[in-house]
């Protein structure tokens, strides 16, 4: 009975979650998977200076495209095509700025470590011996934990069905907001009134 009850719950999140957004989700681990792998290989499999420029593309092209999948994704719920954006991207501001800041790096280590082979005949690991090279490309790889971290964090609060359909949690939020629009209305209007009667008696 136990089993039976797990799998019919199985099933009703599946229908909840829009087939499209398991698509992207996919799509967005293949893309950290990838990156992962070109992080690790990178220096064995580049043959050649230009070969390693070729993959340094490849890793950067998917961490752009992991972040624009992330945003996509975020924007397609059903809270967002409620209104509330604003709330979505609060709750997935790390994950986001998280992968900027990683792309940053990537880009800085990359530019540091072609620059020396650029300018070397032969295609020699050296470059690892300068001390900035070094301190970024540590940093760089110590950070990707925290983006692996951060798409899997924010894929799995995306899984979430109340992102997808109506509940009790998306119409407490909008009582939330518009209990706050009232009392900013509300107070605004007191203050106009309260300036109007100061007014009042200066003039009297």
């Amino acid at each position: 009975m136990k089993p039976q009850t797990i799998d019919t719950q199985q099933q009703h999140l599946l229908t909840v979650i829009p087939f499209r957004y398991r698509i992207l989700l996919y799509l967005n681990i293949l893309l950290v998977v990838v990156d992962i792998c070109i992080n690790t290989f990178s220096e064995f499999l580049a043959p050649n200076t230009f070969g390693q420029l070729i993959i340094f593309i490849i890793q950067d092209v998917c961490i752009v495209l992991a972040v624009t999948l992330l945003i996509v994704m975020i924007l397609t719920t059903y809270v967002a095509q409620a209104g509330l954006v604003s709330l979505l991207l609060r709750m997935f501001r790390f994950s986001i700025l998280i992968t900027f800041f990683y792309l940053v790096l990537c880009a800085v280590v990359q530019g540091l470590i072609l620059a020396q082979r650029f300018s070397d005949d032969a295609f020699v690991n050296s470059v690892f011996k300068k001390p900035e090279v070094l301190a970024f490309y540590v940093i760089q790889r110590t950070f990707s934990v925290l983006y692996y971290y951060g798409m899997k964090r924010a894929a799995y609060r995306l899984s979430d069905p109340h992102f997808y359909q109506s509940s009790k949690w998306l119409q407490d939020l909008w009582e939330k907001r518009r209990n706050a629009a009232t009392m900013h209305i509300t107070s605004k209007a007191a203050r106009s009134a309260q300036g109007k009667t100061i007014i009042r008696c200066t003039i009297l």
